[in-house]
């Protein structure tokens, strides 16, 4: 049964996501909501996305405030889960229903150490197992290369990362820190050489290719770049504000101050903004 609410006006309202936006696309309901599909609500999923990833960047644990926006971002990347299943349910594909069963399925297949009589002791012979079990089913398909079929939405920092992740599946790694590091300093050499020259394309060259393996050295290190470069972003805005704020205090004009006064501030902003994470990569 539809569950509904009673508004000011006497109108009854759906009160359940599901219902709430079948009403919505319904005749007589919202012309917006009706005529998004599943091309023109993905720049949507995507933002939902960053903004949940936001908010967690943000998140200190039992912290009201923050716990409150997490949650809040969180509803609204599940809205478009759930929107993008109440399109597929109006063309009689597939509904929230078969989402979440098809979901719960995988799971329970690949979680025999939990769900089965395989045994787990750590996480790496969970991953261990969950790779066997992709493999296995994708038995009598067709074989496809390694990095064939990389996510389009994919940032090119993230897909940097899962190409270092899954050549590591097949052993195509640096041996040691001190191996990721070498390759470091050589990219950096190489691209010194290109600014030499003064190539531009050379540099660009370069420059990525030290990207590169500056990614996946923070990938062996378990770190996730995306939140290391996010966190520095938001330490360089906090301190930078305070620059400003200070300079207003002061009634000096920012663009007539020396670069000596400015970092003078500057280094006052180090002491009072910091910004820290303990996020790490899954």
């Amino acid at each position: 049964m539809q569950k509904t609410a009673t508004g000011d006006d006497g109108r009854e309202s759906p009160t359940t996501l599901r219902a709430i936006l079948e009403r919505l696309r319904a005749p007589g309901g919202c012309p917006w909501d009706a005529e998004q599909t599943h091309g023109s609500l993905a720049p949507c999923l995507r933002e939902e996305t960053a903004e949940v990833l936001d908010a967690i960047a943000d998140l200190t644990e039992n912290d009201a405030e923050s716990e409150a926006r997490l949650c809040d971002e969180l509803g609204d990347l599940w809205l478009q889960v759930v929107f993008h299943a109440c399109l597929a349910a109006g063309r009689g594909a597939f509904d929230i229903h078969d989402v979440e069963a098809g979901v719960v399925e995988k799971l329970l297949r690949r979680h025999p150490h939990v769900f089965g009589g395989a045994i787990a002791e750590n996480s790496g012979q969970v991953v261990a197992n969950w790779q066997a079990i992709k493999r296995a089913e994708k038995q009598g398909q067709p074989e496809k290369g390694l990095l064939d079929g990389m996510p389009a939405a994919l940032s090119s920092l993230d897909e940097a990362m899962e190409i270092g992740h899954q050549c590591a599946k097949v052993g195509f790694e640096w041996p040691d820190l001190e191996g990721v590091w070498d390759k470091v300093q050589e990219e950096i050499n190489e691209l010194k050489t290109e600014i030499d020259k003064k190539d531009e394309k050379g540099i660009e060259a370069e420059f990525g290719d030290l990207f590169f393996s500056l990614i996946n050295a923070a990938r062996l290190y378990g770190i996730n770049p995306e939140n290391a470069l996010e966190l520095t972003n938001r330490k360089f805005i906090n301190r930078f504000n305070y620059l400003e704020q200070e300079t207003i205090k002061k009634g000096i004009n920012l663009k007539e101050m020396s670069l000596a006064d400015m970092n003078e501030i500057w280094e006052e902003a180090k002491k009072h903004c910091n910004c820290k994470s303990s996020l790490k990569q899954k």
